[in-house]
């Protein structure tokens, strides 16, 4: 697909989008939970997560500057992996984002049933998705831009919240600091690492993202140490207000939370900082479903339907709608435990692939711009985190993510022989068509 200049977005909004990717219902959710396990040395958990997250996205930063496709871990795998493996990856990373579609559906249409009453959770969750899908369809650079505007009043409210929290911790409370010992840390660590995820959207969209291999890597460890911030800063400010085992006992810490400062006014802010953050989390799964799978039509591997663009702003329409339409389904009628787990699995699949396709590029000899230090210790150390982390997935994790590769599998050969292909997968990327290194991070 040939995109025009004019469509592209640079650095604050593909920033924008990683932080959208990041930033959802956890933040306001698993802080409770991660809490609870570890008490306020939660803190130290999710710096442990942070270090995970960092290493990982170093992998992704040196990927991202070798190469301008789209398609993220599809696009990584296609160049250096056998084409059967870039089919499942491909599916695997489309699947990924539509399971977790669901959760952030279901958060954004619950919260805004909160401030309307009026409007079921189902209702909401459609009209919010039906109007970011008309947004998207206007073209990126103009989706990229709203996607900003929601980073800074995420950004902005966040902050204010966790100021004015400060002002009324009391510091007695980080007492006893480490209730379950390294054990209740470790665990909580891992709740940290699923929470921090959700930087990659940048990669999937990197033909529309100007200067990719210089902006996507800023972009990446940009919004990851942003999102860092702003957890680090709200597990200070809960775990300095409420005692660390009543968070964990709570669905909704941080309206637990503002209602000591905000009194019964508190639910209500809560609910709008929470909806702003999910609007843009909408958004930023949004543009990854539909690029996913525009990328997989044109490699023959899905309908090629979903290809088709408007010429006018060379805009993926049909995948767009498709998008829509998959992420209202599964905001309906999803089930958050089945599309939390289905997620885990196909998620830290297409991070083990992607670092494996490092370590392949880098026998090859691949220039890039960006170089993960300390090479092979920081892939290697990202690789043992995402084999442990993918055993977290449990048995229907791991059945409904192999279940969709196989659907994916039977698609792709389908697809492949009726449009008069051979053997489904996508056609290998010599060496020489890498594009060759250009000036540095």
């Amino acid at each position: 697909m040939s995109t025009k200049t004019t469509q592209k977005i640079g650095f604050r909004e593909a920033t924008a989008l990683g932080v959208g990717g990041i930033i959802g219902a956890g933040i306001f959710v698993l802080s409770g939970t991660a809490s609870g396990i570890a008490g306020p040395a939660v803190v130290v958990s999710f710096g442990i997560a942070f270090a995970a997250s960092l290493i990982l996205s170093l992998c992704y930063a040196e990927l991202s500057s070798m190469h301008e496709d789209s398609g993220g871990p599809y696009a990584y795998a296609k160049r250096h992996l056998p084409p059967f493996v870039a089919t499942v990856v491909g599916w695997a990373n489309w699947g990924a984002w539509m399971c977790a579609s669901s959760y952030v559906g279901i958060g954004v249409g619950s919260y805004l049933h909160l401030l309307v009453p009026s409007l079921s959770q189902p209702v909401a969750s459609t009209l919010v998705i039906a109007v970011f899908t008309g947004l998207n369809l206007l073209g990126i650079r103009f989706s990229g831009k709203v996607q900003f505007i929601a980073l800074i009043l995420t950004v902005l409210v966040l902050l204010g919240f966790i100021a004015l929290g400060a002002t009324h911790v009391d510091t007695a409370l980080y007492t006893p600091f480490m209730p379950h010992g390294m054990s209740g840390v470790l665990q909580a660590a891992l709740i940290g690492f699923l929470a921090l995820t959700g930087w990659d959207a940048i990669v999937v969209s990197a033909e529309e993202i100007t200067e990719p291999r210089r902006t996507i890597p800023l972009s990446i460890l940009t919004s990851l140490g942003i999102s860092f911030i702003l957890y680090a800063g709200l597990l200070l400010i809960e775990n300095g207000i409420i005692p660390w085992d009543r968070l964990g006992a709570s669905e909704t810490p941080v309206v637990d939370v503002s209602r000591v400062f905000f009194g019964t006014h508190g639910p209500f802010v809560v609910n709008c900082i929470v909806l702003v953050a999910l609007l843009a989390a909408v958004n930023a799964n949004l543009i990854v479903i539909s690029r996913s799978s525009m990328v997989l039509a044109r490699d023959r591997l899905a309908p090629r339907v979903l290809e088709s663009t408007a010429t006018s702003r060379q805009v993926p329409v049909v995948a767009i709608v498709a998008a829509g339409v998959a992420q209202t389904v599964m905001s309906t009628a999803g089930n958050l435990r089945f599309a939390v787990s289905a997620t885990g699995f196909l998620y830290t699949l297409t991070f083990i692939t992607s670092i494996v396709a490092l370590f392949v590029a880098r026998r090859r000899g691949i220039s890039a711009s960006f170089k993960a230090p300390l090479y092979p210790v920081v892939p290697a150390l990202a690789l043992a985190l995402c084999f442990v982390f993918i055993t977290s997935a449990g048995a229907v994790g791991i059945l409904t993510g192999v279940g969709w590769i196989l659907l994916g599998l039977v698609c792709a050969r389908w697809t492949s022989r009726s449009r008069g292909g051979g053997a489904p997968g996508p056609a290998p990327v010599r060496d020489d068509e890498v594009p060759a290194e250009h000036g540095s991070v």
